[in-house]
């Protein structure tokens, strides 16, 4: 609660969240991928994906369920976009996508080849995960390696988002296979455990060949087309993104330079009448951050 009577726990949260992140992995760049209002391209696949999905609250940072009013929540979100602009921190926000797909781009594409870990309690995630690209959840506040994915779901990372098409998503309204969740994914098609990269025809081909040892299989079959058009829902890879999203997303990257302003962040804090947050060990956490210019001291 600020001196003015608003909850801005959410906003704080984040900050003190970044901050301990960024003090864990020493990153030597921060980005920061916002919600573009949702996918376009995705709705025109399947009109419910996402449909009467909740916001999600801000103040989950906090770590306690405080009340959020959608006109608090704008609030601290446009306050929070305000504060991160006083940080080395490189906020990319483009209309007409998801911040997921923006994140896959970036793991994808430019930053293909560079070592990077993607901060986030969204299990859509642990399909980009590779030699190169490591998960820390917000939720277990630890990196998450392959081996944790499949000692939690018997299913391999590069096989996660086949298994999210097969499952389902009841948060973004993605229908799956009645009956079928990931641990009964694993027993079922085992093979989605293993080495190699499996396609959905092959998932299709094997219900073909067992379909009368289980009705799961028959569900399958029964529902090709709707799996075919989960896959292209779930699966991230940047191609979500039109060439126009593509190129702002570059221009900001390449036009980025790591700022800090102390006293922009401290003038911020006093107008919405915040006095708890510690503005030196904020910046502190940043000094893994290459090549840092200061505005103000």
């Amino acid at each position: 609660m600020s001196n003015h009577g608003h909850q801005m726990g959410g906003c704080i949260g984040f900050l003190k969240t970044l901050s301990r992140i960024l003090r864990e992995i020493q990153p030597s760049r921060v980005y920061v991928a916002w919600e573009g209002g949702g996918s376009q391209r995705r709705r025109k696949l399947y009109s419910e994906y996402k449909m009467g999905r909740k916001a999600e609250k801000l103040n989950r940072f906090y770590g306690e369920d405080i009340p959020d009013s959608e006109e608090n929540k704008k609030h601290q979100l446009i306050t929070l976009l305000g504060m991160l602009k006083f940080a080395p921190v490189c906020q990319v926000y483009v209309s007409d996508c998801e911040g997921d797909d923006i994140v896959a781009h970036l793991c994808c594409g430019p930053f293909r080849s560079k070592d990077k870990i993607i901060a986030s309690s969204d299990k859509d995630m642990y399909q980009l995960l590779n030699e190169s690209t490591k998960i820390y959840s917000l939720h277990k506040k630890k990196i998450m390696t392959a081996e944790d994915i499949f000692e939690e779901f018997r299913i391999k990372t590069h096989n996660f988002a086949l298994a999210k098409a097969l499952c389902g998503d009841p948060g973004d309204n993605v229908p799956g296979i009645k009956g079928l969740g990931f641990k009964t994914a694993a027993l079922k098609f085992p093979f989605l455990g293993g080495d190699s990269e499996i396609l959905l025809q092959e998932v299709i081909d094997f219900c073909h060949a067992h379909s009368k040892e289980s009705t799961i299989y028959r569900r399958v079959l029964e529902h090709e087309n709707d799996l075919k058009r989960n896959w292209q829902l779930v699966h991230l890879d940047g191609s979500m993104l039109s060439g126009d999203q593509v190129s702002k997303v570059q221009y900001v990257i390449d036009t980025f330079v790591p700022l800090t302003n102390r006293i922009g962040l401290i003038k911020t804090l006093v107008k919405e009448g915040i006095c708890d947050f510690d503005v030196e060990s904020f910046f502190y956490s940043f000094n893994c951050v290459d090549g840092i210019g200061i505005l103000g001291k």
